[in-house]
């Protein structure tokens, strides 16, 4: 195949110039001109475009690149052919302005192809009565006839109104309102006779001029045999789509604006699309004479069967051009240049690269995005609040894909069959967005790697505040997506017969009993509390007992006693649930009525101290100075709590801590080891240390259950943890947030009522919302350093499948929940699920905040926070209310 311009000569030896090739009209007229013997020449803007296109590789086909804007280059371009279709519209490239660049454009062509010797222009415009009431889009196609001519090249002109056809910007206006309003009302245009025809007969038509000598120099109005009102047009599509009869009423108050406005947020055509098409509906479009007839007879489908035509087309999957795919492709950016957000991920999946491949193209249109839809409908929603293209334009086929045209609000600027498909955002942004998919053979045999990367370049502030807003919700979003094609894919690979091992030992059973019913427990016990702390703000509770304690010492004391009692006596139905209740009704492991008893009571017992003790600190130090002394004194509560906490954890709860052996489990960090032996077999441990790392701390029962291999496996991730920096990210995440809280509690309770109980009461109250927020934030920022750690793991030579059986292993001692929803995970999971680590997607080139959401629920004690055992891994099992689970 040959793409130079001076390329072959065809069986007929008649080569014919084709600029519009790539939009809608030429995109159809280029295949039947090749099937009438003809050779073409394209002449287009962005010739990337046709690559996909089954009748680019017929040998009589050639394309150059669009030079409209320099006569003398389009002149050498034109040169040689004997017929040249002027199909330029510039109404989607240069918006408002289009009037101005399609006279220019017109004018250039015209001087080329006289230059070249071009014997005749066809060229398609639009029928309408000439007046003072032509609307400017009409007036326009009326002007860019004249210039044609302007240069004694003839010209035959075809002029049609409304053109049906699938993909077609009039029909699908057409089909969407029609479909969506069964109740419509419209200006009075729909009392407007027009005459549509049909694209095949439009096509005809076109073709049919080059062997016409008499069409050469010629006007010729085309239609189709139906004359009929738009309110007519409407009620015809309605009964071909099989829906009742529209109630339509016209009034005289909607301007053309209003129309396209409302035509914009309906259908999927945008506004600078229908502006101009709502402004000729005004205009009468009908056939006032029938030449066509005489030059070119042909029996024109009617208006029923044009549309039944339509929509067969578009049901079968049998799109070849859509009006979407028109306008320029923006190039490929330069991500080089100032700040660039990058989200990139991964996933292997058990499936060649050419089926993975199918499953990236379905996305978009009818097919959703895999994961998250009501996410992406509602981004949608907004966009289109805003101007933008929204969701509406769909994808021309279900499952087909070329370069330049849309999918929802993106478009493909990058397709490489197999290999790799780039999306540039059209979506109304501060700033400029890509997603890039790329696939690629993955180190396991009979894999392949898909590998998603977002890129954003923000734009000023606003373009910041967008990206870290959407952030946290990318879990959902690309993770679930990355997901939904590997499912998709081993789903097609089962439907072909070729089921893969996948596909068949996939979980499916859904989540967890256990782990779901912590779950809504965790979000009742935190709910009830933020709503009783909310209510007692709003009442001014805390005032109230400022008043009783009358400013002594002992007064003051009772306060903050009676507020801790409250706390105990809001928490304690919620322990009894988590704690025995469902660890027995799921038949986990759990301790007999009276053992739990009188843990709960031991553990509730030390952490009320807890709490009144940094109240009292907090309620001194507030009397002294002020917020800073609150501040203070939060730091002193965060640093002994950390200092204390392997002494804490044995007076909580029953827990036993034996020194390890130095031979084999000492590490490359020289950290020492402690083995804790706890009744509950969700406890973790942790590393221990304030500032810097003074040891690790793991569970005895670990060694029996993970065995010698998955034993050095989890204390080879801690100390990653330590090496990496995500252990001190953890540390510094969870103090500072617990300090801005505590700052912002203390300012909030008002500075003059620091050092009252009731000053202390509201701080807390206030601090118990912001630990609320810390609750939906933070565990991103965990998730991230577990993915981080599971690659560094990787690189140090750990093979996959020993990360898989320990990560299983411990969740089942865990929530016992190795599938969860995105949604789920991304708010309430500071550790992602056994799925999610072990099958993917996997988070690349991020560096995450190790441990730092569950650190900060136990540091909450240091503002009086009162969320600290209300979360759902640890309500009612006092032996991981200082050591929350971790990975």
């Amino acid at each position: 195949m040959n793409q130079d311009a001076d390329n072959p000569k065809s069986a007929s030896g008649t080569r014919i110039a084709l600029t519009g090739a790539t939009g809608y009209v030429g995109g159809r007229l280029a295949p039947l001109l090749l099937e009438r013997g003809y050779s073409i020449r394209c002449i287009a803007r962005t010739p990337r475009k046709l690559d996909e296109r089954p009748w680019r590789r017929h040998d009589a086909v050639e394309v150059v690149k669009d030079e409209l804007s320099d006569p003398r280059t389009l002149a050498e371009q034109l040169r040689g052919c004997t017929a040249a279709y002027y199909l330029v519209h510039s109404m989607i490239a240069a918006g408002s302005g289009y009037a101005d660049r399609d006279r220019a454009l017109a004018q250039n062509f015209a001087e080329a192809a006289a230059a070249a010797g071009v014997e005749r222009i066809i060229y398609l415009g639009g029928l309408g009565e000439v007046g003072d009431s032509l609307s400017e889009h009409l007036r326009s196609r009326r002007e860019t006839e004249s210039i044609l001519a302007s240069t004694g090249v003839p010209v035959t002109t075809l002029r049609a109104a409304m053109i049906i056809g699938s993909g077609s910007a009039s029909f699908e206006i057409l089909q969407y309102l029609v479909n969506r309003l069964p109740v419509m009302v419209t200006p009075r245009w729909v009392e407007t006779e027009c005459q549509p025809v049909a694209i095949s007969d439009v096509l005809y038509w076109l073709a049919e001029c080059l062997k016409t000598p008499d069409s050469a120099g010629q006007v010729l109005e085309v239609g189709g045999p139906d004359v009929l009102s738009y309110k007519e047009l409407m009620q015809v599509a309605a009964a071909e789509l099989g829906l009742r009869r529209r109630l339509i009423l016209s009034v005289p108050v909607l301007t053309p604006r209003l129309s396209s406005a409302w035509i914009s947020l309906v259908t999927p055509v945008p506004y600078q699309i229908a502006r101009p098409l709502a402004d000729g509906l005004s205009n009468r479009v009908v056939v006032e004479d029938h030449p066509v007839q005489e030059v070119m007879p042909h029996e024109a489908l009617t208006v029923r069967e044009a549309i039944r035509h339509a929509l067969s087309a578009t049901q079968a999957g049998r799109v070849e051009t859509r009006w979407s795919v028109a306008g320029p492709v923006p190039g490929d950016p330069d991500w080089a240049g100032g700040k660039v957000f990058v989200d990139e991920r991964s996933i292997d999946i058990e499936a060649d690269a050419d089926s993975v491949f199918a499953a990236v193209c379905r996305i978009g249109g009818g097919h959703g995005w895999y994961a998250g839809d009501l996410l992406w409908r509602l981004r949608g929603w907004m966009d289109q609040a805003v101007g933008g293209p929204g969701l509406r334009r769909g994808r021309r086929h279900p499952e087909d894909i070329e370069y330049g045209e849309t999918l929802d609000f993106w478009r493909v600027v990058g397709l490489e069959r197999g290999r790799s498909l780039s999306l540039h955002a059209e979506m109304k942004l501060p700033g400029e967005a890509q997603l890039d998919f790329d696939i690629r053979e993955a180190d396991s045999a009979g894999k392949t790697r898909l590998t998603m990367t977002a890129r954003y370049r923000p734009r000023g502030l606003v373009g910041l505040a967008y990206w870290y807003a959407v952030a946290p919700l990318h879990n959902v979003v690309f993770g679930g997506m990355l997901k939904g094609i590997r499912d998709d894919t081993a789903e097609a690979i089962r439907r072909g017969g070729e089921a893969p091992r996948e596909a068949r030992t996939a979980a499916s059973s859904g989540a967890s009993g256990y782990g779901r019913s912590r779950l809504w427990l965790g979000i009742s016990a935190v709910g009830t509390i933020v709503v009783l702390s909310s209510l007692a703000l709003a009442m001014d509770a805390p005032a109230a007992l400022n008043r009783h304690a009358n400013d002594s010492a002992i007064g003051t004391l009772a306060s903050l006693v009676t507020f801790v009692f409250a706390y105990i006596l809001v928490q304690l139905p919620f322990d009894f649930l988590g704690g025995y209740l469902l660890p027995r009704y799921h038949g986990r492991a759990h301790p007999t009525l009276p053992a739990f008893l009188q843990g709960l009571t031991r553990g509730v017992a030390m952490h009320a101290i807890t709490l009144l003790a940094c109240a009292c600190l907090a309620t001194l130090a507030g009397a002294a100075l002020g917020v800073v002394g609150v501040v203070l004194a939060a730091t002193l509560a965060a640093a002994l709590l950390l200092l204390t906490r392997a002494r804490l954890a044995l007076l909580y709860s029953a827990l036993t801590l034996t020194p390890s052996e130095p031979n084999n489990l000492q590490r490359k960090d020289y950290l020492r080891v402690l083995l804790a032996e706890s009744a509950d077999e969700g406890f973790t441990g942790g590393v221990l240390g304030v500032a810097r790392p003074t040891g690790h701390l793991l569970p005895l029962e670990w060694r029996r259950v993970l065995g010698a291999e998955g034993f050095e496996l989890a204390l080879k991730r801690r100390s990653l943890a330590i090496g990496s920096g995500a252990w001190g990210r953890g540390r510094t995440v969870a103090i500072g947030f617990i300090l801005f809280g505590v700052a912002v509690s203390a300012w909030l309770a008002g500075p003059d009522q620091l050092g009252t109980a009731g000053g202390t009461i509201a701080m807390s109250l206030w601090f118990t919302l912001w630990s609320f927020l810390g609750l939906l934030v933070l565990p991103t920022l965990s998730r991230r350093a577990v993915a981080e750690l599971d690659r560094q793991l990787y690189d140090a030579g750990y093979l996959p499948e020993a990360l898989d059986r320990t990560t299983r292993l411990l969740d089942a001692r865990q929530d016992d929940e190795p599938e969860r929803p995105g949604l789920v995970e991304t708010i309430f999971h500071p550790i992602p699920s056994v799925q999610n680590r072990t099958r993917g997607p996997m988070r690349l080139g991020v560096r995450g905040a190790w441990d730092a959401a569950r650190l900060a629920v136990f540091l909450s004690a240091s503002g009086v926070g009162l969320l600290g055992r209300a979360v759902h891994c640890n309500c009612g099992r006092p032996a991981l209310w200082v050591f929350l689970p971790t990975d």
